[in-house]
């Protein structure tokens, strides 16, 4: 057996370096000298016996090889990762700590009936939380820093193959905005009689905007107004300001986002929905435990 094996802190500050570009920078990120963490690239270097980085003065990159070893590296501390919380929770399903992260439309309506649920089921379970957009959440669950990713179906391909996906339910997409245009709305079954700009949306980085949108077949963008939310609660003040319309996941409106004297909500003259689904990374060794989670999940949405 080999037994000059790379250590794991050395393979942690490689991915760091990688991560951040620059050396003073991955050295700050890993909480140890920049001369440390130099110091440990070279001794890397001599134990893979290949270079892993190309250096000048004042710069550097990455060679073939170095990126090749960045991402076996990344696999490597995964699995080391998943082997620690797996031996930490004795191998029982039903304990140990989970890092949950979910996207801004869902997590505000949803986790605190998790966690209160799991406190109650699943009481050797320690959740931690984390809000983030899609594309954020996707990258932390390929990288290790989150174990599961509460989010909106569908997600990019790229990430396809990289995930299991555990259907957790479905959320109605409504209409919320001001009375007038929600009763026309619902009179004429589309969209048509909308006047130019009336129509308010969440910013692109949250998938709410695409499914309000295919679940509304607006083909005319000058409904649409300019302005684009980053949050819930501005959606709704620029939607009760300008009397116009918007799209909100049935599970906010019936955690009361929308209870306003100036806002009427209504189902869809189309009924639509938005699939949820808990993503964990394929051959976790934790997965049974993330099955407890996604079934008490599966739970709240059969309520």
């Amino acid at each position: 057996m080999n037994t000059h094996l790379p250590n794991l802190k050395h393979l942690q500050y490689l991915l760091a370096l990688n991560e951040h570009q620059h050396f003073h920078k991955a050295a700050e990120a890993c909480f140890v000298s920049q001369s440390t963490l130099s110091s440990a690239i070279i001794k890397l270097e001599q134990l893979l016996d290949c270079q892993l980085i190309e250096r000048d003065h004042k710069s550097f990159v990455f060679t073939a090889h170095g990126k090749a070893v960045v991402n076996l590296a990344e696999k490597l501390i995964l699995d080391a990762t998943n082997l620690v919380e797996f031996s930490k929770s004795g191998g029982i399903a039903s304990k140990g700590q989970i890092h949950l992260g979910s996207i801004p439309t869902i997590a505000p309506f949803l986790l605190t009936d998790v966690v209160s649920l799991a406190s109650e089921k699943l009481p050797d379970i320690e959740l931690f939380i984390t809000e983030a957009p899609t594309e954020t959440l996707l990258q932390q669950l390929a990288n290790g820093d989150i174990d599961v990713a509460i989010l909106a179906l569908p997600i990019e391909a790229k990430y396809a193959n990289q995930f299991k996906e555990t259907m957790l339910g479905q959320d109605a997409i409504e209409l919320v905005g001001d009375k007038v245009i929600v009763d026309s709305v619902l009179e004429s079954g589309n969209f048509k009689s909308l006047v130019n700009g009336s129509v308010f949306l969440l910013s692109d980085e949250h998938c709410l905007k695409e499914h309000a949108l295919s679940a509304c077949k607006l083909v005319d963008q000058k409904k649409i107004n300019p302005f684009f939310s980053t949050s819930i609660a501005t959606l709704l003040q620029m939607t009760i300001h300008h009397k116009g319309l918007t799209f909100l996941p049935k599970m906010a409106i019936d955690k009361g986002i929308a209870s306003n004297e100036f806002l009427s909500v209504a189902q869809m003259p189309n009924p639509a929905y938005r699939q949820i689904a808990m993503l964990e990374r394929k051959g976790s060794l934790r997965s049974e435990t993330f099955t407890l989670i996604a079934d008490l999940i599966q739970n709240l949405f059969e309520k």
